[in-house]
């Protein structure tokens, strides 16, 4: 593991490089051929028929000229120097991706915390012990053809991982490659935005049933301890699914997003669910994605999206779902993340062919809308688009311990 202030990890070659697969789920141009990064619109992986509805949209919208947006770009990292932003001083950690390898930021100090080519979807438990991702590889699958062989064809496999505070213990805890009793047959499930609770259930995107199971649409499963997993029955517009799962800030219910599409425009919205009552409430208007809860349960930062203006972060009431701040009106920012305090809020905004890492302190006052103190790139270094960053617990609450 690396521990400096520079993000320049060993080279490999572009061809060495593949990104994690992505719902497509925001106004942000899809990536190149073969790949899912940010894409538009709130539709689910499965959905090729509204992808190619997308592409045809994104090319009417010439006055956006905008790079693809992909985690596979060519850009050398850093020059020279320090790429960690002058003053910059984190508490807690913040974990995002560069070429498929997840990184962290602590203080001032850059670490390395995997080397794959593929990773991505980082998510912190509560108690900031343990770091979860999703990890893609390639396999070969099949299926039967009209002359009664196999046809084989490539698999993208997910795996949900988890790893050490500090970057170690890497284990996996559940495989999205599904056995068949012919090998040649073998085929994938999808696994996106883990979202872990404080019982230790995990919230899913995924169309993973269980062992050799599909459930048709990706949508919102939780997964047990042990393994087993639960199917709550929540609305869903075939063929897009669901994504983007977040649980309260006292853990008694999951806001996620019911993806849809209606004229060309963005009908994907935050749903509610409480677990105890088994009930679903439909949380603000439509076109808004990527719930972040904030820890004291009083905001929820999420991503706008429009097919004219882009998307732009903004935060909203708990209580009512009305926008009460925007926080970027650039049409190029997504992907919110609220610090272990609440008080700031990182997000991913547009640079060429990635992001930048960006960071605005928030005021919340004890009555009337939260304001913008002051915003900050935290890294002279760009990092994959497609990977949402998360913000693990307050440093502090870890010196000293021990990684389970």
């Amino acid at each position: 593991m690396s521990g400096n202030r520079s993000l320049r990890p060993k080279p490999r070659l572009r061809s060495d490089r593949t990104a994690p697969s992505r719902p497509f789920h925001g106004l942000r141009p899809p990536t190149a051929a073969g790949t899912k990064g940010p894409g538009w619109f709130g539709l689910g992986p499965k959905a090729a028929p509204a992808f190619a509805l997308a592409l045809l949209l994104v090319a009417a919208l010439g006055t956006w000229q905008l790079a693809s947006l992909s985690s596979g770009s060519s850009a050398t990292p850093g020059g020279d120097g320090a790429e960690v932003t002058d003053g910059v001083a984190i508490d807690g950690t913040i974990t995002f991706a560069r070429d498929g390898a997840l990184w962290s930021l602590s203080g001032s100090t850059l670490t390395q915390l995997t080397v794959s080519t593929s990773d991505g979807e980082p998510a912190w438990n509560p108690d900031g012990t343990w770091l979860y991702f999703v990890r893609q590889r390639n396999e070969i699958g099949g299926r039967l053809n009209a002359a009664g062989g196999i046809t084989p064809y490539r698999l993208r496999v997910p795996t949900l991982m988890r790893i050490g505070a500090r970057g170690d213990g890497e284990e996996e805890i559940l495989d999205g490659l599904l056995e068949d009793q012919n090998p040649k047959l073998n085929f994938s499930s999808f696994i996106f935005d883990p979202a872990i609770g404080v019982d230790g259930r995990i919230a899913l995107a995924t169309d993973y049933k269980g062992p050799s199971l599909l459930g048709g649409d990706v949508i919102i499963r939780l997964l047990q301890e042990g393994g087993r997993m639960i199917t709550p029955d929540l609305p869903d517009e075939a063929p897009f699914g669901h994504q983007d799962p977040a649980w309260s800030y006292d853990g008694s219910g999951i806001y996620y997003v019911q993806n849809g599409s209606a004229q060309g425009e963005s009908a994907s919205r935050i749903i509610y669910f409480d677990l105890a009552a088994e009930s679903v409430v439909r949380f603000g208007a439509s076109g808004f994605i990527e719930p972040a809860v904030s820890p004291d349960g009083r905001w929820i930062a999420a991503t706008r999206i429009d097919k004219k203006k882009g998307s732009d972060v903004v935060i909203m009431s708990a209580a009512t779902g009305e926008v009460l701040l925007e926080v970027t009106r650039t049409g190029r920012s997504w992907s919110p993340a609220w610090s272990p305090d609440g008080g700031s809020l990182i997000f991913l905004a547009a640079s060429g062919s990635q992001a930048s890492l960006q960071q605005v302190v928030i005021s919340s006052p004890a009555s009337g809308p939260p304001t913008v103190i002051s915003s900050l790139q935290l890294l002279r270094d760009l990092v994959d688009a497609g990977v949402r960053p998360a913000w693990g617990r307050l440093r502090s609450d870890l010196q000293g311990g021990a990684t389970p």
